[in-house]
């Protein structure tokens, strides 16, 4: 029977790293009954803070300018769910398996939140004028903060598997993976904002909605 490849072989470890493993897999399996850690909740209030991006919906006083309303309503709606799929997934992490942030850890939470916090500032960009070159600027904040999540959930996950060597090489592959596919879809997505704006813009509303309906088992490393 042929073996499956994204199946680990794990007779090439000792005993003592195989007992290693189960020992993380058995503190990730506790950790989902505990609150996340205080910077969990520090995300939350500036994620929160970041939603006040709707009012800068003008209402629609004339008939003539009810298109408008409805575009504005739809350039928030996407950067909503944008912001509240890096949330789910920052909760996750703090809560499944980023027991201790370090202080690297929290220095790149930082900039990751100083980086989204430019998210209103681009919609109100796009709601002023939805140009391409707009657009594209929100795909350039959308890679950046992606970029530091993903390194975020790396750098927290080597620190938990610190003694599994099995564990290291697991995350460190699927860390590689990620970062690949992310940097390719986005570059993509920022070429083509600058063709087609409207197109772009559906896209990055796609993103987060497969997320929530396909969602990785966070919580199952292996």
């Amino acid at each position: 029977m042929p073996r499956n490849p994204r199946r680990h072989n794990l007779n090439q470890f000792s005993d003592q790293e195989k007992d290693k493993l189960k020992n993380v897999k058995k503190e990730l399996a506790e950790a989902q009954k505990k609150e996340p850690e205080s910077l969990q909740a520090f995300n939350d209030g500036v994620m929160a803070i970041i939603t006040i991006i709707v009012l800068e919906i003008q209402p629609a006083l004339h008939e003539i300018h009810y298109q408008q309303f409805i575009s504005n309503i739809a350039v928030f709606l996407i950067t909503f769910f944008i912001v509240a799929d890096f949330w789910y997934d920052l909760h996750l992490s703090f809560s499944y398996y980023i027991f201790k942030p370090s202080k690297a850890i929290a220095i790149l939470d930082f900039f990751f939140l100083a980086d989204l916090s430019l998210l209103p500032v681009m919609t109100k960009w796009i709601m002023a004028e939805n140009s391409s070159f707009a657009v594209a600027n929100l795909g350039i904040v959308f890679l950046i903060a992606k970029i530091l999540e993903y390194l975020i959930q790396y750098f927290g996950a080597k620190n938990t598997a610190r003694y599994s060597q099995i564990m290291r090489i697991i995350i460190s592959r699927s860390f590689i993976r990620k970062m690949t596919v992310t940097l390719f879809l986005n570059v993509i997505l920022i070429i083509l904002s600058l063709f087609n704006a409207k197109l772009a813009m559906i896209l990055y509303l796609i993103v987060p909605v497969i997320s929530f309906l396909f969602p990785v088992k966070r919580n199952k490393i292996m």
